[in-house]
Order: C-alpha cells, then sequence, then structure tokens
C-alpha cells in the first residue's frame, strides 16, 4: 500500500507543470514619492512600451504639455478651481503615468478625469459636462491654432522623435473645425472621463491625502524672517528705496524680504509640478529647494555665519541640488523666470555646496 501511496503521489506531482523559472514582477504603485536612486526615466512605462516606445525627452514633455494644459483648464478663465485643486490633479495625473503608459490612454482624457477626481478630493467639486465641455473647448483651440501655424507655413518642432501630433491626438477626436461636440460623441466620451476616474482611483491606491510644497515654504519663509536669519545682499540692500526715495528701515525690509521670497518660491512651486519631482521627493523637500531658489534668485541671503543648509530644514545637498537643477531646467526652456547667468550663478553655488559638504 506504501509503495502504491508513493506511486500515485509522484504521478499526480508530475502532472502538475512546474513554476516558471521568474515570475512577473507587479508593478508598483507610487504611493510615496520613489527615491531618486530609484527613479529612472528609462525604465518609466512609456518609454518599455512596445511596439512604439517613447523616448525619455517626448515622454518628459508629453508630462510637462499636459500639465500647462491642467492649469490652464483648472485656472480661472475655465473651470475656476482653487490653486490646490489643480496642484492634486496634477499630481494624480504624474502618479497614474508612473504606471501606465502615454500609448495606452489619451492623456487628455485623463487630465480631464484628474480634474474631476481632484475638484471632489478637495472639496470644489464641479460637475461632469462642465469639466468635459471647458477642456474639450481649450483642447480644440489649441488645436486650431496649431492647424493656423501649420497651414501658415509654420513647423511644428518634432519632440524626441515623435511629433506633436502623434503625442497630442486621440484617437477619438474629431477633425472638424467647431468647438461644439456631437451628442453622440459627448456620450461616449463622458463613459471614457468617468471610466478613468475609477481606473486613476485603483493606479493610485485610493490615495487621495496629497502634500503640497506650498504650506512648508511659507510657514519656512516666515520661520527665517522671524528669526532674523535672511538678509538682502549689499547690491540688492542699496536698491531698496520707499516711495519717498529713501532707504526702507530695517522692519520694511524684512517685511518685503519674506513677501518677496514667498512670492518667488511659489512660482517655483508650481513650475515643480510640471516635472516628475512629485515622484521623486516629499512635498516638504521640494518647498525647501523653492526657498533656496526664490532667495538666490531675489539676492537673499543667510546672515553671516549660516549657510542654506543650516537653515534649510529636512533636505540635504543632494537632494537640494537635484530638484534645483530640475525646476531650472524646465524655468530656462521655457524661456521665463531665470536668465542663463542666473542659471549658472545658481548652479556654481550648488557646486560650491556639493564639494564643502564632502
Amino acid at each position: 500500500k506504501k509503495q502504491l501511496k508513493l506511486k500515485t503521489m509522484s504521478t499526480t506531482s508530475a502532472s502538475v507543470p512546474p513554476p516558471p523559472a521568474t515570475m512577473p514582477k507587479p508593478k508598483s504603485i507610487p504611493l510615496v514619492p520613489i527615491p531618486t536612486s530609484c527613479f529612472d526615466e528609462n525604465h518609466l512605462p512609456s518609454v518599455l512600451h512596445q511596439p512604439n516606445p517613447m523616448t525619455p525627452e517626448a515622454e518628459r514633455q508629453a508630462r510637462r504639455r499636459t500639465c500647462r494644459f491642467i492649469e490652464e483648464a483648472g485656472g480661472q478663465r475655465c473651470l475656476r478651481l482653487p490653486r490646490v485643486a489643480i496642484a492634486t490633479a496634477t499630481v494624480f495625473f504624474h502618479r497614474f503615468y508612473a504606471k501606465h503608459a502615454f500609448q495606452e490612454h489619451d492623456r487628455f482624457e485623463v487630465a480631464m478625469a484628474c480634474l474631476l477626481l481632484a475638484g471632489k478630493t478637495e472639496e470644489s467639486p464641479k460637475k461632469l459636462d462642465l469639466v468635459i465641455r471647458e477642456c474639450w473647448k481649450l483642447r480644440r483651440k489649441a488645436q486650431q491654432q496649431q492647424n493656423k501655424l501649420v497651414s501658415s507655413g509654420g513647423d511644428s518642432p518634432n519632440v524626441g522623435g515623435m511629433s506633436p501630433n502623434n503625442i497630442m491626438s486621440s484617437p477619438s477626436s474629431s477633425t472638424g473645425g467647431d468647438l461644439q461636440m456631437k451628442p453622440d460623441e459627448f456620450k461616449r466620451l463622458k463613459e471614457r472621463v468617468l471610466l478613468l476616474e475609477r481606473v486613476i482611483l485603483h493606479t493610485i491606491g485610493f490615495e487621495l491625502s496629497i502634500d503640497h510644497p506650498f504650506k512648508f515654504l511659507i510657514d519656512c519663509a516666515q520661520g527665517l524672517s522671524k528669526k532674523r536669519l535672511l538678509e538682502y545682499n549689499p547690491t540688492k540692500k542699496a536698491k531698496l528705496v520707499g516711495k519717498d526715495g529713501q532707504p526702507l528701515g530695517k522692519q520694511q525690509q524684512n517685511n518685503q524680504l519674506v513677501q518677496e521670497l514667498a512670492q518667488n518660491a511659489i512660482s517655483f512651486a508650481n513650475d515643480s509640478l510640471h516635472t516628475s519631482l512629485c515622484l521623486q521627493f516629499g512635498a516638504q523637500q521640494i518647498a525647501m529647494a523653492c526657498v533656496y531658489l526664490s532667495g538666490t534668485h531675489a539676492g537673499i541671503g543667510p546672515i553671516a555665519g549660516k549657510t542654506w543648509l543650516d537653515l534649510l530644514e529636512g533636505i540635504g545637498v543632494e537632494e537640494l541640488t537635484s530638484i534645483s537643477v530640475q525646476i531650472l531646467e524646465l524655468v530656462q526652456s521655457n524661456r521665463r523666470g531665470v536668465d542663463s547667468g542666473q542659471f549658472r550663478a545658481i548652479r556654481k553655488d550648488l557646486d560650491a555646496m556639493m564639494m564643502s559638504n564632502r
């Protein structure tokens, strides 16, 4: 009986197929920032997608263009969402395409779903019909402007080996010239956006609480100002005069310093949303880098005996350098905010900090 039992067991085990040599690794959900050492643009889904992979440059440009679309669609001219809701929609968008490829889902429809979901998350909900109509109008106007540019002899630039039409167009979008959508087309788009909203929720693991840099940078600017740890450099200080032409007093200088520091930092934080920094670093680290860039840009620096790294909490020189360089590259590519001279000066300062901390 023992022999028969052993024989039966061996026969049964032989009929079971052996496990595969290598089990496929599940895709990770980016609920928290991915460490810089692990983040690699060359391994993003859109870059690895087959049979038509995007280059890292094309993937980066697709993110930036769609983030500008989200910002404009959520702004005062369209949906009038609060700034925090637009920022949340942008983070949802980045996290979604950290797991999915641009070739799989139309990025403008994903942007609509992100705006719809972010409005609910930040307690400023907008009706689905309104979101679709405003985003549709904005997109159609942009397509019309692009068609006029091409028809007038202008060239649409190729980005990373991929034309804007390949990056921007949707198989479901019509080629008509009007800004009105046909009822059946509107119905299909409405269904797709609702479906994408659910896909986004599953992709981000229902993690709807998003930290943004804005609160951290305001607290940092006000804290440094109260402790009198920052001051204008001599060149900038000499130019500080009141309406009467007289030099500003210390209190007036301090009030202007914190206001200028916070405003510039918020601008840099808004720029950071157009990059993948929210996938690489925490909101507080991004905020500290924005405060540094703001101060350096405005001629504000630490008092004697202190360095920026002494004043900025929760960030090291490597993180500060990486965040600052990525933001400055974006700003410089947009040809606004920071000129080449300022870019070189800030980069030189970052290199000096790197050397001194080795």
